[in-house]
This record gives C-alpha cells, structure tokens and sequence, in this order.
C-alpha cells in the first residue's frame, strides 16, 4: 500500500506562502539598494516561480498501469506474434521456444499412432514413420537452422492421423433407415 501524500495547498495558501516572502525580498533588495527595483521585481518572480513550480511537481510517485483482462487461448493472435518474434536467435538459429513447440506437435502426432520418444524402442518406431535424422534432430539438444526445421515439420505433417474417437464411433453406425435417421444408434 502506498503512503498517502498529504493535501495540496489551495491556491490562495499557495500565494500567500510564496507571494508575501517574495514581496519582503524585492523590498529589502530595493531599500538595501543592492538592486533597483525593476531587477528586484525579476529576480523575486523568478524565484518565486521556481518555488511554485517545484511544489507542483510531484513527488515521484507513478499512478501503476491498469491489469490488461487478456482472453489467452492457444493458437491466438498474440501467440502467433510472440512465436513470429521468438523463432529466430541472434546467431541465425531457431529459437528454444519454437524447438520446444515443434517437438510437443512431433510428440503428440506420435502419440497418436501409440508410439513415446521417451520409451523403450520409442526413438525407433519414431523414426520409422519420421525418419532417422528427424528424430536424430528432435531428441538432441542442439542450434537448429531453419531448413531442417522445416524437414522436420514436413516429417511431421507426412506422418497420417489417426480419426478421433467420435469420428470412428459415427463412422461405425449402422447406414442410415426409415426406423433409424444417420448418426443415431437405435433405441
């Protein structure tokens, strides 16, 4: 919590604060005869402002910025972004985000077909259906240029998908009837 700052001066607090002292300063600075009265008058109302512009400023502290409510979902405008900026180092490479996305989408269209790169045997049933220098690059740990990243996501889309489990439930109905209308079992 941030400490409350105490209450501003009205404005006639503020003139009488800063405009009597500096009306007493122009007339010593006259009468003493150490300045005549045009530069007295300049010299006071510079000052004078300087004192009122150093009150008004403030004291440092910044208004936070408002939390921004964001709606995230995989695959959103902003993720698209972010990847776009993410996908190449400095030195030229694919980025570490990216690497890590690339092998997630290798690791689920594997896991489709039944087959884990962490298993036993995984890396070769996996480079059955990928190939040896695509698993070869999934699993090591290494600079990745972006040609091979498109190898491997070419691997990747090659490798064919397995229906989803509504897909082969409908799939599997029995052909459309009078008695029984597409899609639906009978009762």
């Amino acid at each position: 919590m941030t400490p409350a700052r105490p209450p501003r001066p009205t404005p006639l607090r503020a003139l009488l604060t800063v405009g009597l002292p500096a009306l007493a300063a122009c007339a010593a600075l006259v009468l003493t005869g150490v300045l005549d009265p045009l530069h007295a008058t300049l010299l006071v109302v510079v000052a004078a402002t300087a004192v009122a512009l150093w009150r008004r400023l403030d004291d440092g502290d910044e208004a936070p910025w408002p939390d921004v409510l964001q709606d995230r979902r995989e695959g959103a405008r902003n993720d698209v972004s972010e990847l776009g900026w993410a996908t190449f180092t400095r030195s030229g490479a694919v980025g570490d985000r990216v690497l890590r996305r690339v092998r997630d989408l290798a690791a689920a269209r594997l896991a489709e077909r039944g087959v884990d790169l962490a298993a036993p045997g995984g890396p070769e049933a996996a480079a059955r259906l990928l190939g040896t220098d695509v698993v070869d690059g999934l699993v090591a740990r290494r600079p990745v240029s972006r040609v091979e990243v498109h190898r491997w996501l070419d691997a990747i889309d090659a490798v064919p998908t397995t229906a989803p489990a509504t897909a082969r439930a409908t799939a599997q109905s029995p052909s459309p009837s009078p008695d029984h209308p597409a899609g639906r079992p009978p009762r």
